[in-house]
C-alpha cells in the first residue's frame, strides 16, 4: 500500500496535520475544561454564597426580633409583646423561662404546670453561651415541621435574669432549599454542625446523617466541603455530584450545593465532539488537497520514470525530451535528465561511430591476414624448391669430391693418362659451370626468400598498426603481428646469412673454374708437374669438402627458414582467427550500441 513515494508522503503529511490537530485539539479540551471547570467552581461557590446568604438574612431576622425582647422579658407582662412578635416574625410561640424556673409562653396551651425551662436544652445553652445561640433544627412532634429555636440570654450586671426563646418554623428556608437548582440534576441540602440533613428535596433524609445520602461522605469532616480550589464528589443516587459548602453565619449550619458533574461537563463533552467533528473535516479535508497537489506534480516525475525505465529497458529513444517548465524540485529532476539523456546520447552515437571504424579495421585486418597466409603458401612452396635445389647441389658437390679422391689416387698414374687428362678437364670445367649456374640460382632464390621476408615485415608493420587502432579489441591481434614481424626479421636474417654463404661459394667455384681451366691450358705442364698436380688435386679436395659443408649450412639455414615460413604460417591462422573474433565483437557492439535511438 505504501510502496509508491506518493502514497508515503500523502499519509505523512495527513498524518501530520493528524498529529497538529489532534495535538491542538487535545490542549484546546484539556484548556478549555480546565477553564470550565474553574467557571463552574466560581459558579457553585457563588451558588452556594449567595443561597447561603438568604439563610443567614433569615436566621439574622429571627435573631433580631428575639434580641429585641431582652428589654421585655423582665417587665410584669412580656406576653403581649411576645404575640406581637409571633405575628410579626411568624414565630410557632415566644417564651421566657426565669432562674426561679417560672416562665411565660405567648401561647401556654399544652404547657404542664411543672414545667421547668432551666432545664432545657435552648435555656442551658444560651445560659452557658452568654450571647444568642441558634439551636439544632428538630422535628415538631405536634407538626411534624422542622423548627429550630432562637434562644437570648437577658443579662443584668452580668447576672442571668432570663433566658428569651422563640420557636420559629424553617418552612421558608427549606423551600428556598428546595428551589435551588443550578441544573435539573442538581440540588441543595442544609446540614448543621452535626452533620445531619435540615432541609432536602427528599424530606424523608431530613435529620439523618449525610452517611446515608452517600458513603463518600461518611467520616469527612464537614470543612472538607468549604475548600473553594475545588469541589467535592462523592456519588449520591447512582450520579457524580460536586459539592460545595457555604457556612451559615451565626450557626454551624452549612448550605452544601450539590451539582450534577454530568450536566456541569456536558458543554466541554460537546465541545470535545465538536473538535472531533473539526478534526475529521480538517483531516479528510488535508487529504483531499495533498492528493490533489501530488496528483500533479508526481505526474511529471511518472514521466521521468517512464523514460528512465525505457531506456532502462535497452529499447528507449535517446532522442526524447521532458518538459522541464517551473522552478520546482520536479522541473529540475527533468531538466537534469535531459542533460543526462544528451550526454547519453552523444556518448552512444560516439561509440556506434567507433564500433563502426572497428568493424572496418577488422575486416581490413581479415583481408591482410588472407593475403598474407597466400604469401607464406608461397614462400614455403619456394623453400621447398629450395631444398630439393639444395640436395642436388649437395650430390653434386659430394661427386667432385668424390672426384677429388680420384685424382688424388691416380695422381701418380697421371702421367700414363695425360692424354686422358684433357678430357678429365673438360668434365670438370663442365661441371663447374654446372656449380656455377646452380650457385647463381641458389643466389636468386635467396633473393626471393628476403623479398618474401621483407614483405612478410610489411604486412606485419601494417597489422599492428591496425591492431592499434582497434584498442583494446586488437591487443592480442597486435602481439600475433609483433610474433610475426619478429619471423619476418629472423627470416631476412637467415636470407641474408644463406646469401652470404653461396656467394662465397660462387666465388669459390668460380675460382675452381679459373683453376681448372688453367690447368686445361697448362696441361703440359701438368704432365710435367705431376707433383704440382697432385698438390693442387689435394687442394681441389679440400675445398670441396669446405663446400660440402658450406652447402650442409646452406642446407640447414633453409631447413631452419623453412621451419619459420612453417610458424608464421601458424601465426598467420592465429591472426585471422582473432581478426574473426574481433570483426564478431565489433558487430554485437554495433548491435547493442543500435538498440537505443541517436538520431
Amino acid at each position: 500500500m505504501f510502496s509508491s513515494l506518493r502514497a508515503r508522503i500523502v499519509v505523512a503529511s495527513v498524518a501530520i496535520v493528524a498529529f497538529a490537530l489532534c495535538a491542538s485539539t487535545i490542549i484546546g479540551y484539556v484548556v478549555t475544561r480546565s477553564s470550565n471547570l474553574d467557571n463552574l467552581n466560581v459558579n457553585l461557590s457563588a451558588t452556594a454564597a449567595d443561597n447561603g446568604s438568604g439563610v443567614r438574612d433569615w436566621v439574622a431576622s429571627k435573631r433580631r426580633m428575639i434580641e429585641s425582647l431582652t428589654d421585655v422579658a423582665t417587665s410584669a407582662d412580656p406576653v403581649p409583646t411576645f404575640r406581637q412578635i409571633v405575628a410579626a416574625g411568624g414565630f410557632l410561640n415566644v417564651y421566657a423561662g426565669y432562674p426561679d424556673k417560672s416562665w411565660k409562653f405567648s401561647d401556654a396551651d399544652g404547657v404542664p404546670a411543672d414545667y421547668d425551662p432551666t432545664a432545657r436544652p435552648w435555656y442551658r445553652q444560651a445560659a452557658e453561651a452568654g450571647h444568642t445561640v441558634v439551636t439544632t433544627p428538630y422535628v415538631d412532634a405536634r407538626t411534624s415541621r422542622v423548627v429550630v429555636t432562637v434562644a437570648v440570654p437577658v443579662l443584668r450586671d452580668g447576672q442571668l435574669k432570663a433566658v428569651v426563646s422563640g420557636d420559629v418554623t424553617m418552612d421558608d428556608v427549606v423551600a428556598n432549599v428546595k428551589s435551588i437548582h443550578p441544573t435539573p440534576g442538581s440540588f441543595a441540602m442544609l446540614v448543621d454542625g452535626t452533620g445531619h440533613l435540615v432541609a432536602h428535596p427528599d424530606a424523608s433524609l431530613v435529620g439523618k446523617p449525610l452517611a446515608d445520602l452517600s458513603p463518600d461522605l461518611a467520616n469527612v469532616p464537614l470543612a472538607t466541603l468549604d475548600d473553594a480550589s475545588r469541589p467535592f464528589v462523592a456519588r449520591i443516587g447512582g450520579r457524580d455530584e460536586w459539592l460545595r459548602a457555604q457556612p451559615i453565619g451565626g450557626t454551624d449550619w452549612r448550605l452544601v450545593v450539590a451539582f450534577d458533574e454530568q450536566e456541569a461537563t456536558a458543554a466541554t463533552r460537546s465541545l470535545l465532539v465538536t473538535f472531533a467533528i473539526v478534526f475529521v473535516v480538517i483531516v479528510l479535508l488535508a487529504s483531499v488537497i495533498v492528493v490533489a497537489i501530488t496528483r500533479t506534480a508526481f505526474r511529471r516525475l511518472s514521466q521521468v520514470r517512464d523514460a528512465m525505465t525505457a531506456i532502462g529497458s535497452g529499447s528507449g529513444d535517446l532522442t526524447q525530451r521532458l518538459p522541464a517548465d517551473g522552478r520546482d524540485e520536479v522541473a529540475d529532476i527533468a531538466r537534469s535528465f535531459n542533460a543526462f539523456v544528451g550526454k547519453l546520447h552523444d556518448v552512444m552515437r560516439e561509440v556506434r561511430d567507433a564500433a563502426e571504424s572497428v568493424r572496418s579495421a577488422a575486416d581490413e585486418i581479415a583481408a591482410g591476414n588472407v593475403d598474407l597466409s597466400s604469401r607464406t603458401e608461397s614462400a614455403a612452396a619456394s623453400l621447398e624448391q629450395t631444398a630439393a635445389s639444395m640436395e642436388q647441389i649437395t650430390a653434386t658437390v659430394g661427386q667432385s669430391a668424390s672426384a677429388a679422391q680420384q685424382a688424388d689416387e691416380r695422381a701418380g698414374a697421371a702421367q700414363q693418362i695425360a692424354s686422358h687428362g684433357g678430357e678429365v678437364v673438360s668434365k670438370v670445367v663442365a661441371t663447374m659451370e654446372k656449380i656455377e649456374g646452380a650457385s647463381s640460382r641458389i643466389g636468386d632464390i635467396i633473393g626471393v626468400i628476403d623479398g618474401i621476408a621483407f614483405q612478410t615485415n610489411i604486412l606485419a608493420l601494417n597489422a599492428a598498426v591496425e591492431a592499434a587502432r582497434a584498442g583494446e579489441q586488437g591487443r592480442g591481434f597486435a602481439v600475433v603481428a609483433q610474433e610475426v614481424r619478429s619471423l619476418a626479421q629472423r627470416s631476412a636474417q637467415a636470407a641474408r646469412e644463406v646469401k652470404t654463404l653461396v656467394e662465397t661459394t660462387v666465388e669459390r667455384v668460380g675460382e675452381g673454374a679459373a683453376q681448372v681451366r688453367a690447368a686445361g691450358a697448362t696441361m703440359d705442364e701438368i704432365v710435367g708437374n705431376v707433383a704440382n698436380v697432385t698438390t693442387i688435386i689435394s687442394e681441389i679436395r679440400h675445398a670441396s669438402g669446405e663446400q660440402t659443408r658450406g652447402i650442409q649450412e646452406v642446407n640447414r639455414a633453409v631447413t631452419q627458414l623453412d621451419e619459420m615460413v612453417q610458424q608464421n604460417a601458424a601465426l598467420v591462422e592465429q591472426s585471422t582467427a582473432a581478426a574473426a573474433a574481433l570483426q564478431s565483437q565489433a558487430k554485437m557492439l554495433t548491435a547493442t550500441v543500435g538498440r537505443f535511438r541517436v538520431a
